[in-house]
This record gives C-alpha cells, sequence and structure tokens, in this order.
C-alpha cells in the first residue's frame, strides 16, 4: 500500500484555519474587515477572556442575503471573486475565502445577518463536527458574528494562546491598527464588559489619534499628501519629540489594507534621520495608492504583507512623502535630488558652506575639500580606557580643561587629554547607586508636590498598573486617574529636576517595549537603567567647574565607569607624542641635542 493519502476535508480545513486563525486577535482581524468590505461606517467588538471565551463583531453593513449565509462558511467561498482575472485587480480587504470557514473549523460561530432589501434576517449556528442548523431571526440591517470556544476541539492550539490580558491587548491593537487607517468608520472595543476604545465615525486624523493616542501624540501631528509617478502617500505623521522605542506605531496600508514592510520602516525613518535619538522610532500612519494591477495581495494567508512591482519606487516616493511633511517650507522635496538616499541623513551640500567668524568678518570654509589633508588624529590613535587609568580625583592629578561641545569634559591628565562623555559617566553612576538601593531596599522617593497626568491608550494604560507594584520598588508610585490617564505621585529622588511629563513617557515608552516573556530580575535591571538613563546629565547641558569637579569625584567611587550602563564607552584619552606627531612638532629634547651639538647657546 502506498504512503501518500488524499487528506480529508476535516484535517484540510484543520491545517487552513492554522494558516489564518492564529489567536483571538486573527478572529478579530478577519471579521473587522469583512465588515469593512461590507461598507459598514460602525462596527463594534467585544471580547470576554482575551477573547478565548468569546468574541463578537457587529456592523451596520450590507449584510448577506439568505441564500448565500449556508455558503459564507464553505472554504474558497467568496462574494470577491469571479474569475481569475479578478485576481490581479483587488481592492477589498477579503478574498482569499478562508476567513469564516477557518474559524468554523475551530471554534463556535454564530451569524447573524440581514440585507437591506430582505425583511427578516438569518440566523447560522456552526459547531466545529456538526452540520450548520439556519433559521429567522430579527435584525436591522448589518451582521453580527459570534465566535465562542475558541481552539477548545484542539488542544494543542488552544495550550499556546497566552493569558488573557496578552490576548486582549493583541485584540486592542488588531482594532487600533483599522481605526487609526479609516476615521471615517467608527469602532467600540470592549473588554469584559469594559469600553477601552470609542472613536465615533467621520473623525479627523487628528481626532482620532486624540482618541487613541492622547494630546502629546496628536499636538504633532502633519497631513501628509504627496504624489508622484502616479503614486499617492496620504494619512500622517507625527513630528518629534513624539516618538516611540519600536515600531509599534508605525502604520502602513496599501489602498487601504493595513500591511507590513521593513522597506517602508527603513525608509520612512531615513527621512526622520538625526530628527529621533538612536532607537527611537517615528510615529506614522500613511497609505499608498497605486494601480491595483501593481499589487499582488494574494502572498501570505493572514494578508499582513502584499507584493509591489517595482518596489523602490514606491520606497523613494513614501521618504519624499515624510521629507515634505517634516520639512515643509513651501517647495517640494524629492528624494532623487539627493544624493544620500537611503541614508536621506545630509541636507543637499550646497545648504552651508561657510559660517561668519565674529573676529575677523571673514568666512569660515567649511568644505570637506579643505580638510582632505588635515588628517590630524586617526580613530585608532584615541584609546578606549578600561581599568588602566586610575584617576586619583582627590590629590588632584590631573587639571580640568572644560567641556566641548557640551557633551565630553576635558581633563589634562600627565601628557594625556582625557576625553570623559559625561552622559554616559552620570548614567554608570546613577545605574549602580540605583541598584545597590533596590537591592538594599533603601530606594530614596521624592513625592511630588503637583502629581503627573500621564495619558496613554488604555491598553498601555492597563499594563502600567499591573506593573505598579514592580516599579513602585524603584520608587515609582503609579495609580488609576480614570479612562486611559494613570496619575504619578512620586518617582525615584534621582531623576530630581528632570522629571517632565515627556521624560516619564518615554521611560514609560521603554518599560512597554520590554516585553512580558522577560523574567523579573532582567525586567527589573533593565528599568533602572532606562531611569538611570533619564535622569543622567544630558548632551547640550552646560556644568561648571564645581559641577564637574563633583562629576568627577562620583565617577571615582564608581565601579565599571569606562562604560555606560548600556555597553557605550564613556572615558577615552589621546597621547601627548600623539599629538606632537600629528602637528610635526619637536620635542625640547631634541632642540637641546642639537644646540649642543651646534654650538648654539
Amino acid at each position: 500500500m502506498g504512503r501518500v493519502r488524499v487528506l480529508s476535508d476535516d484535517v484540510i480545513s484543520l491545517i487552513s484555519a492554522g494558516e489564518v486563525i492564529e489567536n483571538p486577535s486573527s478572529v478579530v482581524k478577519e471579521l473587522v474587515e469583512n465588515s469593512l468590505d461590507a461598507g459598514a461606517t460602525s462596527v463594534e467588538i467585544a471580547i470576554q477572556d482575551g477573547g478565548k471565551l468569546s468574541i463578537g463583531v457587529s456592523d451596520n453593513g450590507s449584510g448577506i442575503i439568505k441564500e448565500d449565509v449556508p455558503l459564507s462558511i464553505l472554504r474558497y467561498s467568496t462574494s470577491k471573486l469571479e474569475t481569475k482575472d479578478d485576481i490581479d485587480s483587488i481592492t477589498t480587504y477579503g478574498f482569499r475565502g478562508e476567513a469564516l470557514a477557518s474559524i468554523a473549523a475551530v471554534a463556535t460561530l454564530k451569524i447573524t445577518t440581514r440585507a437591506s432589501e430582505e425583511e427578516v434576517g438569518t440566523h447560522l449556528v456552526s459547531r466545529v463536527g456538526e452540520k450548520p442548523s439556519i433559521s429567522e431571526k430579527a435584525r436591522t440591517a448589518g451582521t453580527t458574528i459570534e465566535v465562542s470556544d475558541l481552539f477548545s476541539k484542539v488542544p494543542a492550539r488552544q495550550k499556546h494562546l497566552d493569558d488573557s490580558r496578552t490576548e486582549g491587548r493583541r485584540v486592542h491593537t488588531a482594532v487600533m491598527r483599522h481605526a487609526i487607517v479609516r476615521p471615517d468608520v467608527g469602532f467600540r472595543l470592549s473588554r469584559d464588559g469594559e469600553i477601552i476604545m470609542d472613536c465615533p465615525a467621520g473623525q479627523s486624523a487628528g481626532d482620532r489619534v486624540l482618541s487613541l493616542w492622547g494630546s502629546e501624540v496628536s499636538k504633532g501631528l502633519e497631513d501628509v499628501d504627496y504624489s508622484r509617478d502616479m503614486i499617492r502617500v496620504t494619512g500622517f505623521i507625527v513630528k518629534p519629540p513624539a516618538s516611540r522605542g519600536n515600531r509599534g506605531r508605525e502604520f502602513f496600508s496599501v489602498i487601504r489594507r493595513p500591511i507590513e514592510d521593513s522597506r517602508l520602516s527603513k525608509a520612512v525613518e531615513a527621512a526622520y534621520s538625526t530628527l529621533l535619538m538612536r532607537g527611537r522610532f517615528p510615529i506614522v500612519c500613511l497609505d499608498i495608492s497605486l494601480d491595483v494591477s501593481r499589487v499582488d495581495t494574494n502572498v501570505h494567508p493572514a494578508k499582513r504583507e502584499v507584493r509591489i512591482a517595482n518596489i523602490d519606487e514606491v520606497v523613494d516616493v513614501v521618504a519624499s512623502a515624510v521629507k515634505n511633511a517634516l520639512f515643509a517650507t513651501g517647495e517640494v522635496v524629492d528624494t532623487k535630488d539627493l544624493t544620500s538616499f537611503p541614508g536621506l541623513a545630509e541636507e543637499a551640500a550646497s545648504t552651508r558652506t561657510f559660517v561668519e567668524s565674529s573676529e575677523t568678518d571673514r568666512p569660515i570654509e567649511t568644505r570637506p575639500a579643505l580638510l582632505e589633508h588635515l588628517s590630524l588624529i586617526e580613530e585608532s590613535d584615541l584609546e578606549l580606557l578600561s581599568e588602566t587609568l586610575d584617576i586619583d580625583i582627590l590629590d588632584g592629578e590631573f587639571r580640568i580643561i572644560g567641556q566641548f561641545d557640551k557633551l565630553f569634559v576635558l581633563l589634562e591628565f600627565g601628557d594625556d587629554l582625557v576625553f570623559i562623555d559625561q552622559h554616559a559617566v552620570h548614567e554608570r553612576i546613577l545605574y549602580e547607586r540605583l541598584k545597590d538601593r533596590l537591592d538594599a531596599g533603601s530606594v530614596v522617593v521624592q513625592e511630588l508636590l503637583e502629581p503627573i497626568v500621564l495619558t496613554l491608550n488604555p491598553g498601555d494604560a492597563e499594563r502600567i498598573v499591573e506593573l505598579s507594584e514592580l516599579l513602585g520598588k524603584l520608587g515609582f508610585e503609579i495609580g488609576t486617574f480614570g479612562g486611559n490617564e494613570i496619575l504619578v505621585s512620586a518617582l525615584p529622588d534621582v531623576l530630581g529636576r528632570l522629571a517632565s511629563e515627556n521624560e516619564l513617557l518615554s521611560i514609560i515608552d521603554r518599560v512597554l517595549d520590554l516585553g512580558e516573556e522577560m523574567g523579573v530580575e532582567d525586567f527589573m535591571d533593565e528599568v533602572v537603567k532606562t531611569t538611570a538613563c533619564h535622569s543622567a546629565i544630558k548632551a547640550g547641558m552646560t556644568l561648571g567647574p564645581d559641577e564637574i569637579r563633583n562629576l568627577l569625584v562620583e565617577m571615582a567611587d564608581t565601579p565599571n565607569r569606562y562604560y555606560c550602563c548600556h555597553g557605550r564607552p564613556s572615558i577615552a584619552k589621546i597621547k601627548r607624542q600623539t599629538l606632537d606627531r600629528r602637528f610635526g612638532r619637536t620635542r625640547p629634547d631634541a632642540i637641546d641635542r642639537y644646540k649642543s651639538r651646534h654650538g648654539i647657546k
């Protein structure tokens, strides 16, 4: 007997369901997209137990006519394709004919629907392994889908689901991806009976962002509407300082279909260039419109990716769109004219060729050509220090020269010139101090005279409140303030005068990025690092002589001071003989020998 077998329909359905339905959020995504394809202007989503117990999606769309209801849960059934030629011109969200059939293969599915031209609605109940039942039921025009007992008949799949809070947050993210792209549609999401998202239909982009992400993000909003070469990019970007610690707020869609594409992300990040600190990512929502024949949507079972013909051209247009919104001056910027793309970090070479000198009133050339032959210091000349250098601060074996670029402290130490990164050193000092206090259970807390209220999205607010006990061990006192707001009433004392709404939002942003799979010890260490980083002296801060000396005294008593808590070097030196060699200088002893040899007094 041969070993190759044709699989049964039941097994084939389970395999197909596994490609499309991964967890409750993928169920919600498919159902919401069906609602949008039905022309709904209002979509309500309700979940219980993170969606593991039940999911309900109700809309006011066109509904399903009675004779089509039983067909809708069969594999490869769809109202969006008729011939193979239609595959090359898909403009809807759904097309694979898998969503309802895949859900029905792994859960109990109930459909209540009425088409606008019908007088009474239709009700279908489908249970795994049973024949569906159909009856009449009253309903206004539209469709309600109820899903329960997800994966109850597939325990191997069920055990891989996360806890209810995690699955609930994934559902929230899935709904938000559509809500941010479609402000014309109203979205309401409730979890265990509590409404956590309520965005009315017809909002402006700014109002939708305000609803979802708060005022700190919405106030930096810039509209995007840019066209070139039959490609149009619309949506919005958010100007710095608002940013994220990951790509979680980079939203892209093609013909309003949400997608993920690292090339688009990199193009946008390159357009922001030096406007964002390293490790920070922009907040954008961009929709790309182009000829549908250039888009192949049939490349991913869950429809998260598409294939675009001549993607490099699209990436370039997206970069131009972002640059124009960031640097709007009335003059259109085309990245094809910038030789630095995709880096995009440098401005055009003609932007500035000299600066005026206040002493001579003569231009000081800054063109790179003038510096080609002035190789003063090579990278190899700068020695990164470790424990080999022991600066005895209190005995005064060095001279403080001052600050350079409000970033480096310069010291004359014997025959060496020492460079100290003021932020990196102070970050290490605060990290070691906080870590010691945490280990000893003696963190110093600073009560705020006026508590700081932070507006987050509901999912983030809930997560921070969940972590409030752990964060309290570091001195953060956090409580709920109603809705999606949290109240910060105390902080670790090291934050001191640097405590502000923006700093706290940055710290919370990093905490949210850490991930739930991280152990408590590693999590706390990362929070200590983040707190130290945001509490440390910043680049660009002016330090007086006393402040520099205090920093050096603290540095001398700090272990691991040659690196910041993220592993970046903090102290380096260059030797005097290196400078002599680079400048072609002759030392005094060589001059004395020359005079003696030639009888010169």
